[in-house]
Protein backbone atom coordinates (compact mmCIF):
# COMPACT_ATOMS: atom_id res chain seq x y z
CA UNK A 1 0.00 0.00 0.00
CA UNK A 2 2.81 2.20 0.77
CA UNK A 3 4.28 2.20 -2.83
CA UNK A 4 0.76 3.85 -3.90
CA UNK A 5 1.72 6.49 -2.36
CA UNK A 6 5.21 6.99 -3.22
CA UNK A 7 4.94 6.75 -6.83
CA UNK A 8 3.53 9.79 -7.77
CA UNK A 9 6.40 11.70 -5.53
CA UNK A 10 9.64 9.94 -6.95
CA UNK A 11 11.04 8.83 -10.26
CA UNK A 12 10.56 5.78 -11.60
CA UNK A 13 14.34 4.96 -11.22
CA UNK A 14 14.21 5.80 -7.51
CA UNK A 15 11.27 3.25 -7.03
CA UNK A 16 13.19 0.41 -9.17
CA UNK A 17 15.52 0.51 -6.67
CA UNK A 18 13.81 0.70 -3.69
CA UNK A 19 11.77 -2.65 -4.54
CA UNK A 20 15.45 -4.72 -5.15
CA UNK A 21 16.07 -3.54 -1.93
CA UNK A 22 13.55 -5.19 0.08
CA UNK A 23 13.85 -8.15 -2.05
CA UNK A 24 17.14 -7.85 -0.68
CA UNK A 25 16.75 -7.94 2.89
CA UNK A 26 14.60 -11.06 2.32
CA UNK A 27 16.57 -13.35 5.15
CA UNK A 28 14.35 -16.75 5.53
CA UNK A 29 10.96 -17.92 5.64
CA UNK A 30 8.27 -19.30 8.25
CA UNK A 31 7.95 -23.00 7.94
CA UNK A 32 5.20 -23.69 10.84
CA UNK A 33 3.30 -21.84 13.58
CA UNK A 34 1.41 -22.31 16.55
CA UNK A 35 -0.41 -19.93 18.49
CA UNK A 36 0.00 -16.62 18.82
CA UNK A 37 3.12 -15.72 16.49
CA UNK A 38 3.74 -12.18 15.56
CA UNK A 39 6.18 -10.15 13.31
CA UNK A 40 7.01 -6.46 13.68
CA UNK A 41 9.53 -3.98 12.48
CA UNK A 42 12.56 -2.95 14.77
CA UNK A 43 11.08 0.29 15.91
CA UNK A 44 7.61 -2.32 17.04
CA UNK A 45 5.87 -1.14 13.70
CA UNK A 46 3.71 -2.74 11.52
CA UNK A 47 3.15 -5.69 13.68
CA UNK A 48 1.34 -8.42 12.40
CA UNK A 49 0.37 -12.14 13.10
CA UNK A 50 1.97 -14.18 10.32
CA UNK A 51 1.66 -17.85 9.30
CA UNK A 52 3.81 -20.43 6.99
CA UNK A 53 5.80 -19.56 4.38
CA UNK A 54 5.49 -15.84 5.09
CA UNK A 55 9.11 -14.07 4.28
CA UNK A 56 11.32 -12.61 7.28
CA UNK A 57 13.27 -9.46 6.16
CA UNK A 58 16.31 -8.47 8.01
CA UNK A 59 15.74 -6.47 10.95
CA UNK A 60 12.19 -8.05 11.23
CA UNK A 61 11.66 -9.33 14.88
CA UNK A 62 9.63 -12.32 15.91
CA UNK A 63 7.63 -12.61 19.22
CA UNK A 64 6.06 -15.69 20.58
CA UNK A 65 3.37 -15.85 23.34
CA UNK A 66 3.01 -18.11 25.60
CA UNK A 67 2.18 -21.52 24.95
CA UNK A 68 3.38 -20.27 21.17
CA UNK A 69 6.06 -21.03 19.00
CA UNK A 70 7.31 -20.98 15.52
CA UNK A 71 10.10 -22.66 13.23
CA UNK A 72 11.66 -20.73 10.75
CA UNK A 73 14.37 -21.52 7.91
CA UNK A 74 16.86 -19.36 7.21
CA UNK A 75 18.79 -18.82 3.44
CA UNK A 76 21.68 -20.44 4.54
CA UNK A 77 19.43 -23.77 5.40
CA UNK A 78 19.98 -22.69 9.35
CA UNK A 79 16.75 -24.25 10.86
CA UNK A 80 15.46 -22.54 14.02
CA UNK A 81 12.48 -23.40 16.98
CA UNK A 82 11.56 -19.90 18.46
CA UNK A 83 10.42 -21.18 21.79
CA UNK A 84 7.02 -19.18 23.35
CA UNK A 85 7.73 -16.13 24.98
CA UNK A 86 10.31 -15.08 22.63
CA UNK A 87 11.90 -12.40 20.48
CA UNK A 88 14.06 -12.91 18.22
CA UNK A 89 15.44 -10.62 14.91
CA UNK A 90 18.27 -11.22 12.07
CA UNK A 91 20.41 -8.45 11.85
CA UNK A 92 22.27 -9.28 9.36
CA UNK A 93 23.15 -12.04 6.46
CA UNK A 94 25.10 -12.18 3.54
CA UNK A 95 24.41 -15.59 2.32
CA UNK A 96 26.55 -15.91 -0.69
CA UNK A 97 28.41 -19.56 -0.95
CA UNK A 98 31.99 -18.67 -0.08
CA UNK A 99 34.35 -17.71 3.03
CA UNK A 100 32.51 -14.22 2.69
CA UNK A 101 29.28 -15.77 4.03
CA UNK A 102 28.30 -14.32 7.44
CA UNK A 103 25.28 -13.74 9.89
CA UNK A 104 24.68 -12.16 13.08
CA UNK A 105 21.46 -12.47 14.75
CA UNK A 106 19.74 -10.96 17.82
CA UNK A 107 17.52 -13.34 20.80
CA UNK A 108 16.36 -10.19 22.68
CA UNK A 109 14.22 -12.75 25.40
CA UNK A 110 13.50 -16.48 25.69
CA UNK A 111 15.10 -19.70 24.15
CA UNK A 112 15.22 -21.00 20.37
CA UNK A 113 16.90 -24.66 19.37
CA UNK A 114 18.76 -24.25 16.54
CA UNK A 115 20.63 -26.33 13.40
CA UNK A 116 22.90 -24.31 11.84
CA UNK A 117 22.97 -24.30 7.92
CA UNK A 118 26.07 -23.58 5.60
CA UNK A 119 27.29 -20.30 7.00
CA UNK A 120 28.58 -21.87 10.30
CA UNK A 121 30.55 -24.20 8.03
CA UNK A 122 31.89 -21.92 5.44
CA UNK A 123 32.91 -19.52 7.73
CA UNK A 124 33.20 -20.56 11.11
CA UNK A 125 33.90 -17.04 12.86
CA UNK A 126 31.81 -15.23 10.72
CA UNK A 127 28.45 -16.61 12.50
CA UNK A 128 27.01 -15.14 15.76
CA UNK A 129 24.10 -15.08 18.12
CA UNK A 130 23.70 -12.05 20.54
CA UNK A 131 22.25 -11.82 23.31
CA UNK A 132 22.47 -8.92 26.31
CA UNK A 133 24.26 -11.58 28.53
CA UNK A 134 26.67 -12.57 25.81
CA UNK A 135 27.87 -13.41 22.72
CA UNK A 136 28.07 -16.51 20.67
CA UNK A 137 30.08 -17.79 17.97
CA UNK A 138 28.39 -20.26 15.71
CA UNK A 139 30.39 -23.53 13.65
CA UNK A 140 29.01 -26.07 12.07
CA UNK A 141 26.20 -26.49 15.22
CA UNK A 142 22.93 -27.88 16.79
CA UNK A 143 22.46 -25.86 19.74
CA UNK A 144 19.89 -24.42 22.21
CA UNK A 145 20.41 -21.22 23.69
CA UNK A 146 18.00 -19.72 26.61
CA UNK A 147 17.42 -16.29 28.56
CA UNK A 148 16.03 -17.26 31.54
CA UNK A 149 14.29 -15.09 34.31
CA UNK A 150 13.01 -17.24 36.95
CA UNK A 151 10.74 -19.16 34.65
CA UNK A 152 13.78 -22.12 34.15
CA UNK A 153 14.05 -22.71 38.09
CA UNK A 154 10.10 -23.34 38.12
CA UNK A 155 10.52 -25.27 35.13
CA UNK A 156 13.17 -27.74 36.29
CA UNK A 157 11.25 -28.05 39.75
CA UNK A 158 7.99 -29.41 37.28
CA UNK A 159 9.64 -31.21 35.44
CA UNK A 160 11.50 -33.38 37.96
CA UNK A 161 8.20 -34.10 39.28
CA UNK A 162 6.72 -34.99 35.72
CA UNK A 163 9.58 -37.07 35.19
CA UNK A 164 9.62 -38.73 38.43
CA UNK A 165 6.07 -40.01 38.55
CA UNK A 166 6.55 -41.55 35.21
CA UNK A 167 9.60 -43.44 36.29
CA UNK A 168 8.32 -46.70 37.76
CA UNK A 169 6.81 -47.18 34.44
CA UNK A 170 9.69 -46.53 32.37
CA UNK A 171 10.92 -49.18 30.44
CA UNK A 172 13.65 -47.11 27.86
CA UNK A 173 14.93 -43.82 27.49
CA UNK A 174 15.94 -42.45 23.79
CA UNK A 175 19.37 -41.53 24.06
CA UNK A 176 20.12 -40.02 20.86
CA UNK A 177 17.55 -38.82 17.80
CA UNK A 178 18.35 -37.73 14.57
CA UNK A 179 15.27 -36.49 12.54
CA UNK A 180 11.76 -37.52 12.82
CA UNK A 181 11.16 -40.48 15.34
CA UNK A 182 7.45 -40.61 17.34
CA UNK A 183 5.73 -43.24 19.48
CA UNK A 184 2.17 -44.60 19.45
CA UNK A 185 0.95 -45.59 22.70
CA UNK A 186 -1.76 -48.38 23.36
CA UNK A 187 -4.13 -45.88 24.10
CA UNK A 188 -4.00 -44.45 20.28
CA UNK A 189 -1.43 -40.85 22.02
CA UNK A 190 1.28 -40.18 19.52
CA UNK A 191 3.96 -38.02 20.58
CA UNK A 192 7.46 -37.07 18.77
CA UNK A 193 10.76 -38.35 20.82
CA UNK A 194 13.59 -36.27 21.72
CA UNK A 195 16.75 -37.60 23.44
CA UNK A 196 15.65 -38.25 27.26
CA UNK A 197 12.27 -39.19 26.91
CA UNK A 198 10.57 -42.38 27.98
CA UNK A 199 9.45 -45.47 26.31
CA UNK A 200 6.62 -47.42 27.76
CA UNK A 201 5.69 -51.27 27.76
CA UNK A 202 3.37 -51.37 24.35
CA UNK A 203 4.89 -48.50 22.46
CA UNK A 204 5.21 -48.36 18.84
CA UNK A 205 7.63 -46.84 17.39
CA UNK A 206 8.13 -44.98 13.96
CA UNK A 207 11.13 -43.53 12.60
CA UNK A 208 10.77 -41.60 9.12
CA UNK A 209 13.09 -41.04 5.81
CA UNK A 210 16.62 -39.89 7.05
CA UNK A 211 15.98 -40.25 10.98
CA UNK A 212 17.68 -42.71 13.49
CA UNK A 213 17.17 -43.02 16.91
CA UNK A 214 19.08 -44.93 19.82
CA UNK A 215 17.37 -46.53 23.09
CA UNK A 216 18.51 -48.20 26.38
CA UNK A 217 16.48 -50.44 27.98
CA UNK A 218 15.79 -50.58 32.22
CA UNK A 219 18.45 -54.34 31.75
CA UNK A 220 21.12 -52.03 29.40
CA UNK A 221 20.02 -53.78 26.47
CA UNK A 222 20.18 -51.37 23.45
CA UNK A 223 18.25 -50.58 20.25
CA UNK A 224 19.20 -48.11 17.09
CA UNK A 225 16.36 -47.92 15.01
CA UNK A 226 17.28 -47.07 11.19
CA UNK A 227 15.30 -44.67 8.91
CA UNK A 228 11.83 -46.37 7.73
CA UNK A 229 11.45 -48.36 11.13
CA UNK A 230 8.61 -49.46 12.95
CA UNK A 231 9.74 -51.23 15.96
CA UNK A 232 7.21 -52.09 18.91
CA UNK A 233 7.80 -53.03 22.88
CA UNK A 234 5.35 -55.96 23.47
CA UNK A 235 6.99 -57.38 26.91
CA UNK A 236 9.12 -55.53 28.52
CA UNK A 237 9.81 -56.44 33.16
CA UNK A 238 13.01 -56.41 34.62
CA UNK A 239 13.07 -56.92 38.38
CA UNK A 240 16.44 -55.35 39.82
CA UNK A 241 15.89 -57.17 43.03
CA UNK A 242 14.98 -60.44 41.39
CA UNK A 243 16.07 -60.62 37.96
CA UNK A 244 14.64 -63.73 37.69
CA UNK A 245 11.46 -61.81 37.39
CA UNK A 246 12.38 -60.62 33.37
CA UNK A 247 11.24 -60.71 30.01
CA UNK A 248 11.42 -59.09 26.81
CA UNK A 249 9.24 -58.97 24.05
CA UNK A 250 9.64 -56.92 21.28
CA UNK A 251 8.61 -57.01 17.56
CA UNK A 252 10.45 -55.16 14.37
CA UNK A 253 7.52 -54.85 11.95
CA UNK A 254 9.25 -52.76 9.39
CA UNK A 255 13.03 -51.44 8.33
CA UNK A 256 16.02 -52.26 10.10
CA UNK A 257 18.08 -52.29 13.76
CA UNK A 258 20.87 -52.66 15.12
CA UNK A 259 20.60 -54.35 18.82
CA UNK A 260 23.25 -55.55 21.71
CA UNK A 261 21.12 -57.28 24.28
CA UNK A 262 21.43 -56.70 28.23
CA UNK A 263 21.22 -58.65 31.60
CA UNK A 264 17.80 -60.00 30.41
CA UNK A 265 19.45 -61.92 27.13
CA UNK A 266 22.71 -63.00 29.16
CA UNK A 267 20.93 -64.44 32.30
CA UNK A 268 17.53 -65.60 30.65
CA UNK A 269 18.23 -65.89 27.00
CA UNK A 270 14.79 -67.70 26.71
CA UNK A 271 13.16 -65.08 28.02
CA UNK A 272 14.36 -62.88 25.13
CA UNK A 273 12.53 -63.02 21.48
CA UNK A 274 12.77 -60.52 18.77
CA UNK A 275 9.83 -61.30 16.39
CA UNK A 276 9.17 -60.39 13.02
CA UNK A 277 6.31 -62.05 10.68
CA UNK A 278 8.36 -64.69 9.37
CA UNK A 279 11.01 -65.69 12.13
CA UNK A 280 11.56 -65.41 15.78
CA UNK A 281 15.45 -64.47 17.10
CA UNK A 282 16.44 -66.22 19.91
CA UNK A 283 19.43 -64.51 21.36
CA UNK A 284 22.82 -66.24 23.36
CA UNK A 285 24.72 -62.70 24.64
CA UNK A 286 24.84 -61.25 21.50
CA UNK A 287 25.05 -57.63 19.21
CA UNK A 288 23.01 -58.07 15.71
CA UNK A 289 21.61 -56.04 12.93
CA UNK A 290 18.21 -57.02 11.16
CA UNK A 291 16.77 -55.75 8.38
CA UNK A 292 12.90 -56.55 7.77
CA UNK A 293 11.31 -56.02 4.24
CA UNK A 294 8.91 -57.55 1.58
CA UNK A 295 7.06 -60.39 3.12
CA UNK A 296 8.81 -59.60 6.55
CA UNK A 297 6.85 -56.77 7.00
CA UNK A 298 3.47 -56.79 9.09
CA UNK A 299 0.12 -56.09 7.25
CA UNK A 300 -0.46 -52.45 6.74
CA UNK A 301 3.03 -51.65 6.80
CA UNK A 302 4.62 -50.36 3.41
CA UNK A 303 7.88 -51.09 1.35
CA UNK A 304 10.70 -49.82 2.93
CA UNK A 305 13.54 -51.37 1.44
CA UNK A 306 16.32 -48.84 0.55
CA UNK A 307 19.41 -50.84 -0.16
CA UNK A 308 20.02 -53.27 -3.00
CA UNK A 309 19.42 -56.81 -1.71
CA UNK A 310 21.66 -59.74 -3.14
CA UNK A 311 18.57 -62.03 -2.53
CA UNK A 312 15.64 -59.91 -2.47
CA UNK A 313 13.54 -59.10 -0.24
CA UNK A 314 13.04 -60.77 3.28
CA UNK A 315 14.56 -60.71 6.56
CA UNK A 316 18.45 -60.40 7.18
CA UNK A 317 20.68 -60.85 9.69
CA UNK A 318 23.85 -60.34 10.64
CA UNK A 319 25.37 -61.03 13.97
CA UNK A 320 28.89 -58.72 15.10
CA UNK A 321 28.87 -60.37 18.58
CA UNK A 322 27.45 -63.91 20.05
CA UNK A 323 25.03 -65.71 18.16
CA UNK A 324 21.47 -65.90 17.26
CA UNK A 325 18.77 -68.69 16.35
CA UNK A 326 17.99 -67.00 13.15
CA UNK A 327 14.30 -69.56 12.42
CA UNK A 328 16.10 -73.15 12.71
CA UNK A 329 19.62 -72.04 11.70
CA UNK A 330 21.98 -70.89 14.22
CA UNK A 331 24.55 -67.35 13.04
CA UNK A 332 27.59 -67.12 14.67
CA UNK A 333 29.90 -64.01 15.02
CA UNK A 334 30.86 -62.50 11.85
CA UNK A 335 27.84 -64.14 9.83
CA UNK A 336 24.88 -63.69 7.88
CA UNK A 337 21.89 -64.85 7.16
CA UNK A 338 18.60 -64.77 5.33
CA UNK A 339 14.99 -65.85 5.32
CA UNK A 340 12.64 -65.02 2.32
CA UNK A 341 9.31 -65.68 3.85
CA UNK A 342 7.69 -67.41 6.86
CA UNK A 343 7.90 -71.13 4.74
CA UNK A 344 10.95 -70.70 3.54
CA UNK A 345 14.46 -72.33 4.84
CA UNK A 346 16.49 -69.82 6.95
CA UNK A 347 20.00 -69.41 4.74
CA UNK A 348 23.17 -68.61 5.85
CA UNK A 349 24.67 -65.89 3.32
CA UNK A 350 28.08 -66.77 2.19
CA UNK A 351 29.34 -63.18 3.29
CA UNK A 352 27.75 -60.17 4.72
CA UNK A 353 25.76 -58.28 2.63
CA UNK A 354 26.99 -54.56 1.75
CA UNK A 355 24.36 -52.77 3.26
CA UNK A 356 25.08 -54.53 6.59
CA UNK A 357 29.10 -53.05 5.85
CA UNK A 358 28.13 -49.69 4.96
CA UNK A 359 25.44 -49.13 7.46
CA UNK A 360 25.64 -45.48 8.06
CA UNK A 361 23.41 -45.57 11.68
CA UNK A 362 25.75 -46.03 14.55
CA UNK A 363 26.04 -48.83 16.53
CA UNK A 364 23.64 -48.65 19.72
CA UNK A 365 26.53 -48.37 22.06
CA UNK A 366 28.74 -45.31 20.21
CA UNK A 367 26.56 -43.22 22.43
CA UNK A 368 28.14 -42.80 26.25
CA UNK A 369 25.50 -42.40 28.64
CA UNK A 370 25.03 -43.66 32.27
CA UNK A 371 22.15 -46.45 32.28
CA UNK A 372 21.50 -46.09 36.05
CA UNK A 373 21.25 -42.57 35.90
CA UNK A 374 18.73 -43.02 33.07
CA UNK A 375 16.80 -44.53 35.50
CA UNK A 376 17.22 -42.83 38.77
CA UNK A 377 15.23 -40.06 39.88
CA UNK A 378 16.07 -36.91 38.86
CA UNK A 379 18.57 -34.34 40.22
CA UNK A 380 18.24 -30.65 39.39
CA UNK A 381 20.74 -28.05 39.88
CA UNK A 382 19.65 -24.45 40.26
CA UNK A 383 18.68 -22.29 37.38
CA UNK A 384 19.69 -18.98 38.06
CA UNK A 385 18.46 -16.08 35.77
CA UNK A 386 21.09 -15.73 33.35
CA UNK A 387 22.05 -17.45 29.56
CA UNK A 388 21.89 -21.36 29.31
CA UNK A 389 23.55 -22.65 26.48
CA UNK A 390 23.37 -26.47 25.02
CA UNK A 391 25.61 -27.96 22.40
CA UNK A 392 24.27 -30.81 20.93
CA UNK A 393 26.63 -31.38 17.64
CA UNK A 394 29.40 -29.09 16.59
CA UNK A 395 31.13 -26.14 18.90
CA UNK A 396 29.64 -23.10 20.39
CA UNK A 397 31.93 -20.07 21.86
CA UNK A 398 30.40 -18.07 24.69
CA UNK A 399 31.87 -14.28 25.46
CA UNK A 400 30.49 -12.39 27.81
CA UNK A 401 29.60 -8.56 27.73
CA UNK A 402 32.47 -8.19 30.63
CA UNK A 403 35.01 -10.36 27.67
CA UNK A 404 35.14 -13.71 29.73
CA UNK A 405 35.15 -16.62 27.27
CA UNK A 406 34.22 -20.37 27.20
CA UNK A 407 34.34 -22.90 24.45
CA UNK A 408 31.72 -25.57 24.56
CA UNK A 409 31.57 -29.10 22.49
CA UNK A 410 29.16 -31.53 21.51
CA UNK A 411 27.65 -33.02 25.29
CA UNK A 412 28.43 -29.59 26.72
CA UNK A 413 26.29 -27.25 28.51
CA UNK A 414 27.12 -23.61 29.27
CA UNK A 415 26.15 -20.90 31.83
CA UNK A 416 26.59 -17.04 31.79
CA UNK A 417 25.18 -14.55 34.53
CA UNK A 418 23.20 -11.63 33.96
CA UNK A 419 26.07 -9.40 34.48
CA UNK A 420 28.46 -11.48 32.65
CA UNK A 421 30.54 -11.73 34.97
CA UNK A 422 30.50 -15.21 35.53
CA UNK A 423 31.01 -18.06 32.37
CA UNK A 424 31.16 -21.51 33.57
CA UNK A 425 31.05 -24.50 32.83
CA UNK A 426 28.27 -26.94 34.01
CA UNK A 427 28.42 -30.00 35.40
CA UNK A 428 25.01 -31.80 33.26
CA UNK A 429 22.67 -29.87 31.13
CA UNK A 430 19.57 -28.30 32.74
CA UNK A 431 16.51 -29.81 32.65
CA UNK A 432 14.63 -27.51 31.16
CA UNK A 433 17.23 -27.70 27.88
CA UNK A 434 17.20 -32.02 28.35
CA UNK A 435 13.44 -32.31 28.57
CA UNK A 436 12.54 -29.67 25.89
CA UNK A 437 8.61 -30.15 25.09
CA UNK A 438 8.93 -28.04 21.92
CA UNK A 439 10.29 -29.80 19.14
CA UNK A 440 13.86 -29.42 17.17
CA UNK A 441 13.60 -27.15 13.49
CA UNK A 442 14.10 -30.35 11.50
CA UNK A 443 10.99 -32.50 12.51
CA UNK A 444 8.86 -33.61 9.84
CA UNK A 445 5.46 -33.38 11.50
CA UNK A 446 5.72 -30.68 14.05
CA UNK A 447 1.96 -30.79 14.55
CA UNK A 448 2.66 -34.12 16.52
CA UNK A 449 4.26 -32.64 19.15
CA UNK A 450 2.73 -33.04 22.54
CA UNK A 451 3.25 -29.64 24.13
CA UNK A 452 2.43 -30.26 28.54
CA UNK A 453 1.14 -27.15 28.99
CA UNK A 454 1.60 -27.13 32.48
CA UNK A 455 5.36 -26.87 32.26
CA UNK A 456 5.66 -23.48 30.36
CA UNK A 457 3.70 -20.72 29.37
CA UNK A 458 0.59 -19.82 31.51
CA UNK A 459 -3.18 -19.02 29.69
CA UNK A 460 -6.76 -19.30 31.45
CA UNK A 461 -7.43 -22.53 28.79
CA UNK A 462 -4.60 -25.30 29.07
CA UNK A 463 -6.07 -27.11 26.41
CA UNK A 464 -6.61 -24.60 24.15
CA UNK A 465 -4.14 -24.60 21.05
CA UNK A 466 -4.27 -21.57 18.72
CA UNK A 467 -2.51 -22.16 15.36
CA UNK A 468 -2.66 -19.63 12.44
CA UNK A 469 -2.80 -21.16 9.50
Amino acid sequence: MKAKYIIPFITVSIFIVCSTTVHATQVGKIQYTRGAVTMQNLDGSDARLVAKNEQIQRGEVIKTGPRSYTIIKLKDGTRMTIRPNSSFAVEQMNAKKDSTASAILRLFRGGLRAITGYISKRNPDGYKLRTSVATMGIRGTEFDARLCKNDCESENSILKEQRDRQLEKTIARVVFVRGSVSANAIDGSAKLLKAGSPVFEGDTLHTKSNAYSIIVFRDKSRISLQSNTVFRVDEMKFDEKDKSKTSALFSLLRGGLRTITGLIGKLHPKKYQMRTSIATIGIRGTGYDLLCTGACQSAGESNSASATLPNGEGLYAHVWDGSIEFGEQLLAKGSAGYKANKSSTPLVLPGVPEFFKTNPVPKPDSIDVDEKLLFSKTKTEAAPAGLYVNVSEGKVSIESKTGMKLELVAGQSGYTDVLGRKVSLLPQTPAFQQFDAYPLPNVQNPAASIIKTGVIGSGDDPNRVCEVK
